[in-house]
């Protein structure tokens, strides 16, 4: 502590018996000076949800800052305006401790200030946050964004941020993505404008790896924003999106068999406006008529190179902590192995992944990988070249239309 600051508190230990730990003497001080304010609510409110107490605590500092600041949403607006004035020269100083607690008062109370050059101050100095190493900072600058969104005319400044928030989606912190993925759909969604093309295609590829997050709320989020994009992306982007948008069917179809209900729910809807993007207009009718087996069938008649990737795809799903992934996986692998019997490596391939599978930890999946691989073993090896295979399904299809 400064040495004034120091001085001062021993006095008052000596006179008047306070704390000898100087954070319990600072909570004391807080609360003396806001009941002399008359704000004795606001401290009976923090003292309800225990904010004193994790004021106190390291891990939980940033938190009870928060919680102080959303229920000092009631005092005056100048007091409101002079504490986060004060607060923004905290950012000034070279002591970086003070810069978290500091924004994660300034992130509870910008809803309340009412000057435009203040919250804009506030806006650049998250801004330039937004790239920080600290973890936390990173958190509170992604929730500070998020309330800028909800106001349609502040959500146009973000703009500018668009590359730089698509960068947070590399990142390994579930939570951040999380926190990322709501404010990207607000910057691009909420307003009239269309997606330009290279943001379309850079933001498809870095949504494609997130529907297999192992957080249900990343994949859900991913998968709603993947689908908006490609009904929002500009006319002349439709034609370049249209590799990435093919790469998602076969994660999508996964998906379907979300064990999150909200997931499946979320992949069906996408899974309809790709194939719409696609004009795949077959699956689209079996989509529709809830027929999801018959689209793995139109995804696997797609050509040897598409059957080849959807293979390689698939075994990576073998290893899904969902058991409706690993059944899904199995079952379309069996399919392919039937399209393979003449590509005799790949044909093996699929035989081993499903032997690896009869020592599941699931007695239905382990069974299910057994009768599998038992067909592919036992049924005719005599079956029509894969070319000839592909023609004979179109004009079954033509014939059936």
């Amino acid at each position: 502590m400064p040495s004034k600051i120091n001085f001062f508190w021993r006095r008052c230990r000596q006179r008047h018996h306070h704390p000898a730990n100087p954070n319990r003497f600072a909570v004391l001080t807080v609360k003396a000076l806001l009941c002399r304010l008359q704000l004795e609510d606001v401290v009976l409110a923090v003292e309800r949800k225990k904010g004193w107490d994790t004021l106190l605590s390291t891990d939980t500092h940033c938190y009870a800052v928060g919680l102080l600041a959303r229920e000092m949403h009631r005092v005056s607006r100048p007091m409101r305006e002079g504490i986060a004035r004060y607060l923004l020269t905290l950012f000034t100083r070279e002591e970086s401790r003070w810069r978290v607690p500091a924004m994660a008062f300034l992130v509870e109370i910008l809803n309340c200030l009412k000057t435009e050059k203040l919250v804009d101050t506030i806006l650049q100095l998250m801004t330039s946050h937004l790239q920080s190493d600290c973890k936390e900072m990173h958190h509170l600058v992604l929730r500070g964004l998020l309330m800028f969104c909800k106001n349609p005319l502040k959500a146009k400044r973000l703009q500018s941020l668009t590359k730089n928030l698509m960068e947070l989606l590399k990142d390994v912190d579930g939570e951040l993505i999380e926190l990322t993925l709501p404010v990207l759909s607000k910057v691009l969604l909420d307003r009239d404008v269309p997606i330009a093309t290279p943001i379309a295609l850079q933001l498809g590829e870095a949504l494609l790896p997130l529907f297999d997050n192992d957080a249900s709320r990343v994949r859900l989020l991913s998968i709603h924003l993947f689908g908006d994009m490609i009904v929002h992306v500009e006319k002349e982007g439709k034609r370049h999106l249209k590799t990435c948008v093919h790469q998602s069917l076969l994660p999508l179809f996964y998906h379907l068999h979300d064990e999150n209900q909200c997931v499946a729910e979320a992949s069906l809807e996408t899974l309809l406006k790709a194939t719409k993007f696609l004009k795949k207009r077959r699956f689209m009718q079996l989509l529709e008529r809830e027929q999801p087996w018959r689209v793995s069938e139109c995804l696997l008649s797609e050509g040897r190179r598409t059957t080849d990737e959807y293979r390689r795809q698939s075994l990576t799903y073998l290893e899904s902590s969902q058991e409706s992934m690993r059944e899904t996986a199995i079952r379309l692998l069996g399919l392919a192995g039937q399209h393979m019997r003449g590509q005799q490596e790949e044909f093996q391939n699929i035989c081993d992944a499903l032997a690896g599978m009869t020592n599941d930890i699931s007695p239905s999946i382990s069974t299910l990988a057994d009768q599998t691989l038992r067909i592919l073993r036992t049924a005719p090896r005599h079956r029509l070249p894969f070319r000839f295979q592909l023609l004979q399904d179109k004009l079954q299809r033509i014939w059936r239309r």
